[in-house]
């Protein structure tokens, strides 16, 4: 027997009739395919996943019809920045002096109370629900952040793929010849930056981007953005003394430009001489060459049609 519901009442295998609160009813001719069940600080959440066959997919632009194409870089001063020169702002949710102050309180109340005790539940308890306040303010705001990079009406959105686990991973150590001597190893920047790049959360944005962009039928396509912000637009010079901050001024050629914005134009127009150079391919041959499984959420085009049903 699988998932069942009538009125407030939702059946689940192993455990039977249970209470909830049917927040959407399901519409006529959708069936219940799945449900997954989660717990957070403020109670049990379900969420049941339904199907219509006769609703049509999402279907994807195809490499050919790709002609115009955003790029996106991801930043912490600014969310996004756009090929266009639009900047999306960044509120920084988590690592503001007010939630660091709060959360630094009620952590303090926690390690009052003694071990085991009712008090120390409840004041546990009220750091996970201002954990769960920053995490749904998060995702409210990614969502409209996605929301204004698809309706920019490209046909292609251009993202950086970015190894997120490996930039916040701590850095290996370095060791003098001296024995007991340790050298710098770039670990005192990471620590400053990990907090805030945890806090603009870019995978999740990027989920969420790769989700809206399908309903209109974009293709999302990453590339390696090394070097995208160091790279100078008019003379191809790579160089880190190129960049000042979000100031970019060529060494070379003396060409300056905001630095975010510019490797948000050259993360787009390498995706253009990517799909420019592989019109002539089949799609198999061009995941081939790239590395890409056709299941993989690094590509969507014409080996990978967003099937999306429901609401």
């Amino acid at each position: 027997m699988g998932v069942k519901i009538q009125g407030s009442k939702i059946y689940l295998p192993k455990l039977g009739w249970m209470r909830f609160y049917n927040s959407r009813p399901i519409p006529d001719g959708f069936t219940i395919k799945a449900c997954a069940v989660r717990k957070r600080q403020n109670g049990w959440y379900v969420s049941v996943r339904i199907e219509d066959k006769s609703v049509p997919d999402y279907l994807a632009k195809s490499l050919k019809d790709v002609v115009k194409v955003i790029g996106c870089d991801m930043g912490i001063t600014k969310q996004v920045h756009l090929s266009d020169g639009f900047q999306i702002e960044n509120p920084k949710f988590s690592t503001t002096k007010k939630a660091k102050r709060t959360l630094k309180i009620r952590h303090r109340r926690v390690s009052r109370q003694p071990k085991g005790s009712k008090n120390r539940k409840k004041a546990a308890k009220s750091v996970g629900l201002f954990h769960q306040k920053i995490s749904e303010k998060r995702q409210a705001y990614h969502w409209k952040v996605a929301n204004k990079i698809v309706s920019r009406q490209r046909d292609g959105i251009a993202l950086e793929n970015l190894n997120i686990s490996g930039m916040m991973r701590r850095c290996r150590v370095k060791l003098d010849d001296k024995p007991g001597i340790f050298l710098k190893n770039g670990q005192s920047q990471n620590k400053g930056l990990n907090p805030s790049s945890s806090d603009a959360a870019w995978g999740e944005l990027i989920l969420k981007i790769d989700y809206l962009a399908a309903k209109p039928g974009q293709i999302v396509i990453k590339v390696n953005p090394k070097h995208s912000s160091q790279e100078c637009r008019n003379c191809g010079n790579i160089d880190k003394s190129n960049r000042d901050g979000e100031k970019f001024i060529c060494a070379e050629c003396g060409h300056h430009e905001h630095a975010d914005i510019g490797a948000a134009k050259t993360i787009r127009d390498r995706v253009l001489e990517l799909v420019r150079g592989t019109l002539a391919l089949p799609a198999t041959e061009y995941l081939n060459a790239q590395k890409i499984s056709p299941g993989s959420k690094s590509f969507r085009g014409e080996a990978r049609e967003p099937s999306q049903k429901g609401y």
